[in-house]
């Protein structure tokens, strides 16, 4: 019975030893991983959100009435000023063409013998063989031949010009962007109530730029000729260089949110890859301080009121001092301290 218990107290004992032993050796708990305070560049940031919008766009429409006969541009094409772009129908109006010719010659005639009428009239009216009333009725004849004349000419004048707008041409040099229209559509002059039928569009000259808007609360920050670096989804992570050209004076409500609309000139050398519509962001440059100190914004502790963050003041682990900060500028991961820490000091990370 003794040997029992004393086996049983041995194997208690070496339990209770390997125990400690285990507590004793357990690791330790992992450093807080810090990272150095920096001193350095910094730019301030306002982002416009828009699209990239060409120079001049040009909206035709046809100045008479017709039926697409015949369409020369496709969407991309160059074109120079005067170019034919579509043709309309034309048979109808070439008739009434020649009708009007026949009528300005048939008004030549009348008014030539209403003419020569009155002459004959005035030579009698001379000798007494013709009275006052006669020769104010032959007067009167030659004159409204005039007129008919008048008015079969201007008609003749309008339909050749009608004529003539069967044949749409380019306003301006430049790409077309869109054709709204294909042969045998019916389209209607832009006189209609309807303002016309849009044939096509044209973005004139090489350039093109960013109509972006910027929220209220960022534009006071905003001037024209600061630079701006633009981004498109089209070309990923490639930066445009532009500068700021133009700032709405008047901004514009979207979904209950004043916005300005900025213009972006792109003043790359590589511009020309870029295609009018497509989706972009410029990041103006608003401010750029050259030494300020900086740290991550992973490492700012937001504890009521204040901003702070944890300065590791020596090597162990629990060596952590914190502090409140004062922020300046943010840009994307990185926020300026002005005060609170000093470029070389180790702040912690989460």
């Amino acid at each position: 019975m003794q040997n029992r218990l004393s086996v049983a107290s041995c194997v208690a004992l070496l339990a209770c030893v390997v125990g400690a032993g285990a507590c004793s050796s357990g690791e330790e708990a992992a450093p807080a991983a810090t990272v150095r305070v920096e001193q350095g560049a910094i730019e301030r940031l306002v982002v416009a959100t828009g699209t990239l919008e060409p120079e001049r766009e040009v909206e035709v429409r046809p100045r008479t009435a017709g039926i697409v006969e015949r369409i020369h541009v496709e969407a991309g094409d160059r074109v120079a000023p005067e170019q034919v772009l579509l043709e309309l129908e034309r048979e109808l109006l070439e008739a009434q063409v020649r009708e009007a010719r026949a009528a300005v010659e048939a008004a030549r005639v009348e008014r030539q013998y209403a003419h020569i009428d009155a002459q004959r009239v005035a030579t009698l009216g001379e000798r007494g063989a013709a009275s006052v009333q006669k020769l104010d009725e032959a007067r009167a004849r030659y004159e409204k031949g005039a007129a008919a004349l008048a008015e079969a000419e201007a008609r003749l004048a309008f339909l050749d010009v009608q004529l003539g707008y069967t044949v749409v041409r380019a306003p301006l040099a430049g790409t077309v962007l869109d054709v709204f229209v294909e042969e045998g559509n019916a389209v209607s002059p832009v006189t209609a109530v309807t303002g016309g039928t849009l044939l096509l569009s044209i973005a004139g000259g090489d350039t093109i730029h960013l109509e972006g808007l910027v929220d209220e609360n960022e534009i006071a920050r905003v001037r024209t000729g600061q630079p701006a670096r633009l981004r498109t989804e089209a070309f990923g992570d490639r930066v445009f260089q532009g500068r700021v050209r133009k700032i709405a004076p008047l901004g514009q409500r979207v979904q209950n949110v004043t916005y300005f609309e900025v213009e972006v000139e792109i003043t790359d050398p590589d511009a020309t890859l870029l295609r009018p519509r497509m989706s972009g962001d410029a990041d103006i440059v608003t401010e750029v301080v050259a030494d300020a100190v900086i740290v991550p914004e992973t490492a700012l502790r937001y504890r009521g009121a204040e901003v702070q963050v944890d300065v590791l003041a020596g090597d162990g682990p629990g060596d952590v001092v914190p502090r409140t900060v004062e922020l300046g500028i943010l840009e994307g991961a990185r926020v300026q301290v002005l005060s609170g820490v000093e470029p070389g000091e180790q702040v912690v990370l989460p």
